[in-house]
Parts: structure tokens; C-alpha cells; sequence
């Protein structure tokens, strides 16, 4: 190979790293699929509650018990895919792009599990509201 074929292939895969990447980051779900997706979490956190009489100290828990079978996957607008729940003592934003669960029994918030996003949805909406 001459140094231009190899010049030109380094060039087509650049462009096409870039394009993946800015799909990856860039691209997002419409908020109603987001919302469904939190609502099945909070779902079984409602189920894991009323059998339990309280929420599970660890989102895992509502797993395990097979209150949802899987988390479900979320991609936001800037950031990567992610399908993980972290546990949380309290609320707070720090824009993860993750779901996030406040697992701590003497917050207020026990039991929530939110869009950890400082970002806006397409429709001007903190993804941290809902």
C-alpha cells in the first residue's frame, strides 16, 4: 500500500469514529420512552413495597425478588448507553445519565428512583423532574 491508500483509509475510518461517536453521544430516546421505562422501575418498587411494607435498601433487591425482570436499558442525549441503577443516599443530580435510587431509609425521598440528568428533554423538561 502507498502512503495516500493508507492516508485515505485513516481518513474514511476517522470520519466514520466520529459519526458512531456522535451518535453514540448525541442521539437519545424521545421522553415518553424514557418515562415508560422509569415508570416500570418505580412499578416494582411499588410491588417489591406493598409486599415487603417498605422499599428494598438496594435497588438490586427488586431484582432479585422478580419484581422487574431486567433494568431497563436508557440513553439520553450526551450520554452513553447505560441499563444500571446506582444507589443513592439521597437525591442529587450529578449527571451520570444513569437511573438512580435513594436507598437511604432517613431521607425523604426513600424509595425514589429518578433520571440522574442535569440535561433537558426535547420538549425543554429536566429530565431530573420526573
Amino acid at each position: 500500500m502507498n502512503k495516500k491508500t493508507i492516508l485515505a483509509a485513516a481518513a474514511v475510518l476517522l470520519a466514520l469514529g466520529g459519526w458512531w461517536t456522535g451518535r453514540i453521544l448525541f442521539g437519545g430516546m424521545d421522553a415518553a420512552e424514557v418515562i415508560r421505562k422509569l415508570s416500570s422501575l418505580r412499578l416494582a418498587l411499588a410491588l417489591y413495597g406493598a409486599e415487603h411494607k417498605s422499599p428494598p435498601a438496594d435497588f438490586a433487591d427488586a431484582l432479585t425478588s422478580g419484581k422487574l425482570e431486567a433494568v431497563p436499558e436508557l440513553k439520553l442525549r450526551g450520554h452513553f448507553y447505560s441499563s444500571k441503577v446506582r444507589n443513592v443516599p439521597a437525591m442529587g443530580i450529578t449527571d451520570s445519565g444513569d437511573w438512580a435510587y435513594v436507598n437511604d431509609p432517613k431521607d425523604k425521598n426513600f424509595g425514589l428512583a429518578y433520571i440522574d440528568c442535569s440535561h433537558k428533554d426535547e420538549k425543554g423538561r429536566y429530565w431530573s423532574e420526573f
